[in-house]
């Protein structure tokens, strides 16, 4: 776990983003994409290809099982990847077929770096967060499922991930910056 800093390896700006409006990051969203995870940078620019589309859809970074990323949309603009709590959040996407038995300890850990890097940059609680009616509740961290229908009602990323691996690897990171 020698590296602290996450590893952008692909940057695609992607024009699906607004203005957080003056809001704060108060919340970092979990995301699993639906996607293949092939070796190599492939899967990360296919995303942002994608992210570049005519879609209502971006997120700020994407992290691959071979713990690298991808830069999609700036953290002082809203990406839109969680519905009504876009203006308040960060996301990060990851790619995996969203039930969670795939993913690496490579992928928990360059995860964690963006939620260290983001937590020491804005002041975001490395804890599990809460929201309710569109509105944070307790800053922290979250799945996308924990949103709910207003968050638009996903289930990722999966039953099997581990949210408390996630978050001490994030404090381990957090430790050393």
């Amino acid at each position: 776990m020698s590296r602290i800093n996450p590893r952008v390896k692909v940057r695609i700006p992607s024009p699906n983003k607004s203005s957080r409006e003056g809001a704060h990051p108060t919340l970092i969203v979990v995301h699993a994409t639906v996607s293949h995870n092939r070796k190599g940078l492939t899967d990360l620019e296919s995303i942002g290809r994608y992210f570049q589309g005519p879609v209502d859809a971006s997120s700020h970074v994407c992290v691959d099982n071979e713990a690298y990323s991808a830069r999609y949309v700036a953290d002082t603009d809203k990406a839109w990847h969680c519905a009504a709590y876009n203006r308040m959040s960060l996301g990060i996407e990851q790619i995996l077929p969203a039930d969670g038995t795939e993913i690496t300890l490579a992928m928990y850990r360059e995860t964690a770096r963006w939620i260290a890097y983001w937590s020491k940059k804005y002041g975001i609680p490395i804890r599990v967060g809460s929201v309710s009616g569109g509105r944070v509740i307790r800053s922290g961290v979250v799945f996308h499922s924990q949103l709910g229908a207003l968050g638009g009602g996903h289930s990722d990323p999966g039953r099997n991930y581990r949210m408390n691996r996630l978050l001490n690897a994030a404090r381990y990171y957090r430790s050393k910056r």
